[in-house]
């Protein structure tokens, strides 16, 4: 097993072997996205509610035709174009009242995006053969993004701007963290 495999056995397993400026790159890309959140955060929310709109549309658009062009169980079929139906007219829905529905859909979906980078950064630590500051940067980085999602999910009704500005600052320090963990990582 190389250096680069003993990052993360999952990565390695799955034919991907991280290496240290995959690291850097996403950090740097986060500090980015959370200094625009913190500058920008109306436009964010608005961005963020106009893009999960679109995609549930095209999902529930590439649904309705795969049901239509379905050549196996009629009730598969009929199954298939219903929820590709309901989906579309949700994704119209969150798109054309993002207002509305920004904050439901936005503050829910950061808090699952915090708790999933946040225990996927622990499993990363505890799983590695790497040197132990690796590993502290990464559980200190999962614990940051644990909290954010605990804040989140404990105050939803404080406005997805709010949530939005506290996700800036929560990138802003994850990613100086992940990019101290890809160059401490570096051989």
């Amino acid at each position: 097993m190389t250096d680069n495999e003993s990052i993360d056995p999952i990565a390695s397993a799955a034919g991907f072997t991280p290496v240290w400026w995959t690291f850097v790159l996403l950090g740097i890309l986060a500090v980015i996205f959370g200094v625009l959140c913190i500058t920008f955060t109306g436009y964010v929310v608005l961005f963020l509610g106009y893009f999960i709109g679109a995609v549930v549309m095209i999902h529930g658009a590439m649904l309705a035709v795969q049901g239509v062009r379905s050549h196996q169980d009629v009730g598969k079929s009929v199954a298939l174009v219903i929820l590709g139906v309901i989906a579309f007219l949700l994704g119209l829905y969150v798109f054309l009242s993002t207002a509305m529905t920004a904050w439901l859909v936005i503050t829910w979906a950061i808090a699952l995006w915090a708790f999933l980078t946040g225990f996927t950064n622990i499993f990363q630590a505890f799983s590695g053969h790497d040197h132990t500051w690796y590993k502290v940067l990464l559980v200190i980085a999962g614990l940051i993004a644990i909290a954010l999602g605990v804040v989140v999910l404990a105050n939803p009704l404080y406005g997805t701007a709010t949530v939005v500005y506290i996700l800036g600052i929560f990138l802003v320090a994850w990613g100086i963290i992940i990019t101290f963990t890809g160059i401490m990582n570096r051989k």
